[in-house]
């Protein structure tokens, strides 16, 4: 099981990872596709973003 910090982290970094994600979605809706698609796309891109970042730093040992 995770300890306190370590849940904290991981939600703010998925938190950060939606955001970011997010808010690339919507700007790519307002330029060259559906709204709703876009900002859909970009949560999806965002969380698998943040699970990659985890595990490549899991690897390196950090």
């Amino acid at each position: 099981m995770m300890a306190g910090g370590k849940r904290q982290a991981l939600w703010a970094e998925i938190k950060r990872g939606l955001l970011i994600g997010g808010a690339v979605g919507v700007l790519g809706g307002l330029f060259f596709m559906d709204m709703r698609r876009g900002l859909a796309l970009g949560l999806i891109g965002g969380f698998f973003a943040v699970l990659t970042r985890r595990t490549i730093d899991r690897r390196r040992g950090e």
